[in-house]
């Protein structure tokens, strides 16, 4: 009789993560050339301020100052801002705060980062339950880390980045049956909660809608609660301090969304005209959730895939470099696609493939040759063909599909 504990490796194999120190070890010297070489970082020099204001001043990380003081550092760079994330974000970076030197702790940073995506396109392998042998582990980790949005995350040192890693790491313990692993991943994902809220909610929703489930959803929020509170030790109104960041960066930042897209486009009827399309997403968001939430395995990865991807649509300020998100979408399509027409499908996702990969990459070397602004016209450009990808297989994926498991 086998009397010993059943082994649980809670969605982190010890092969991914030899990959993960492995990459990290290849990455230093181009990261030190790169980063002694040039003035990029914003977004990680507010996170690297923010976590020394807190805890060597022991001062307001969220005042204006701060703000200040990044605008200082980086006053060509238009999109940078102070520190405007939930307080408990902060934890990831605390040990690169306690290094003194800003480089140094930049370099650390942005290897850290390009670890965790490339760990984060192996899980998306189990997260989605990515089929088809063309797109394997290493194909989604390189395309993830390798795509213009990617790498513009990766020079400014953005922790959306890390944010997706966890969230990803948590779809893959859900499809491995690690309730508790999924729910804390789910929790920690919230630290760049304009870009994983949708999706984090639709989870939970899919998940108390089936027997067992509850409990994805019951860790996600006590984890939460947690976090939440671990905020409060530092700063007991870090909470109205946060929503009175966000009001500043809307207000006087002015960031990207499809509204303000259009209305650079046409400036009399731009902006209604984009509301309009956002309020007619967010519908369709709503409407998916509610027929989907008690279907299957399927149905989830369905409606996630198109979360993801209308969550730039719905007014939300995520256009920019964080649409290197699409790619999680993008992979899953085109492997549904590829497993419903196996001649036909191979040709359109290489085409849709090599298409969305170069065209951004060269627009950006050719025609706009600015690492500071965003390419606006793929802004709308890529969620839109990426929507219509994700409906033209809607009907094979969760009606025919399911049947076939």
């Amino acid at each position: 009789m086998n009397v010993s504990p059943l082994r649980k490796l809670f969605a982190f194999k010890p092969s991914m993560l030899l990959i993960g120190i492995a990459a990290a070890v290849v990455l230093i010297v181009p990261n030190i050339l790169f980063t002694t070489n040039t003035n990029y970082g914003s977004s990680f020099y507010s996170y690297w301020l923010t976590g020394r204001v807190l805890f060597a001043q022991g001062q307001n990380p969220y005042a204006d100052e701060l703000f200040e003081q990044v605008k200082a550092r980086y006053p060509e760079d238009h999109n940078t801002s102070g520190f405007s994330l939930p307080l408990y974000a902060i934890l990831p970076v605390l040990p690169f705060s306690f290094i003194n030197n800003f480089t140094a702790a930049l370099i650390l940073w942005r290897i850290f980062l390009q670890a965790a995506l490339i760990f984060g396109g192996f899980r998306l392998l189990r997260a989605f339950r990515i089929q088809n042998r063309l797109t394997p582990g290493a194909v989604c980790a390189a395309i993830l880390v390798l795509n213009y949005y990617g790498i513009s995350a990766l020079v400014d040192g953005d922790i959306s980045i890390l944010a997706i890693a966890f969230f990803l790491i948590g779809m893959a313990a859900l499809q491995e049956g690690e309730a508790e692993l999924c729910g804390i991943m789910f929790a920690f994902s919230t630290i760049k909660c304009s870009l994983t809220l949708l999706p984090v909610f639709w989870v939970c929703l899919w998940a108390i809608s089936h027997r067992g489930g509850g409990i994805i959803a019951a860790w996600t929020g006590m984890v939460f609660v947690l976090l939440f509170l671990i905020g409060m030790l530092f700063q007991t109104d870090w909470f109205m301090l946060y929503l009175r960041s966000i009001v500043y960066y809307i207000k006087y930042m002015n960031p990207i969304n499809l509204s303000r897209l259009l209305e650079n486009w046409q400036p009399e009827l731009g902006g209604r005209i984009g509301w309009a399309v956002s309020g007619i997403f967010i519908a369709l968001i709503i409407i998916e959730w509610i027929i989907n939430a008690r279907k299957d395995i399927n149905a989830l990865e369905w409606v996630l895939a198109l979360t993801l991807c209308a969550g730039f649509l719905v007014g939300i300020p995520n256009i920019g470099k964080h649409l290197f998100i699409l790619w999680i979408p993008s992979i899953y399509a085109i492997d549904k696609m590829q497993l419903r027409w196996e001649n036909k499908g191979k040709i359109y996702g290489f085409i849709f493939t090599a298409v969305y990969f170069i065209l951004p990459w060269a627009l950006q070397l050719f025609v706009f040759p600015d690492w500071k602004n965003p390419i606006s016209n793929l802004n709308i450009i890529g969620p839109l063909l990426l929507t219509f990808l994700l409906y033209w297989n809607r009907w094979w994926i969760i009606d025919t599909f399911i049947d076939q498991y």
